[in-house]
């Protein structure tokens, strides 16, 4: 019986391993919705010629820091830079939280707005919970997922 159980962990871990994961990050991070649940997932968007985005930044980055066990932070490049270009943009910008080349539009059901900065703020179920148009702080987004 433990044979069986042991086979079948490792069946279950090498098949997750080889699966594609509904977003990838810069990293190459693979990242199921389901790992979501139970936290708010934050994403912004952002780019390099919006300077309220590179303000936004710290904020973003001290969210992650100061609230990992509650928010899930990710940044998305509006101009959908991969590789080299993006790294080196995160790089220049001090981004430390996850950066995803897979776009999470089309999971959760949003439009992205033509201006910049926008955040999607996806409650611990899932779904859509807020859009945060402009520039936002650390209080504003804390605010918005009342957790100040």
């Amino acid at each position: 019986m433990n044979l069986f159980r042991i086979s079948t962990l490792i069946l279950i871990l090498f098949l997750q391993a080889c699966s594609k994961g509904d977003l990838v990050t810069s990293t190459n991070e693979k990242i199921f919705l389901d790992d979501l649940l139970g936290k708010w997932t934050l994403i912004n968007y952002w780019a390099d010629w919006c300077p309220p985005c590179i303000k936004e930044i710290p904020e973003l980055n001290e969210l992650s820091a100061e609230f990992s066990d509650d928010v899930n932070v990710y940044v998305f490049n509006f101009d959908r830079l991969e590789g080299d270009a993006l790294n080196e943009q995160l790089l220049r910008f001090g981004v430390k939280v996850p950066s995803l080349i897979t776009d999470p539009e089309l999971l959760y059901e949003y439009d992205v707005p033509e201006a910049l900065p926008v955040s999607f703020i996806i409650d611990k179920n899932g779904k859509l919970f807020k859009t945060l148009k402009g520039p936002q702080t650390k209080e504003s987004f804390l605010k918005a997922m009342s957790l100040n």
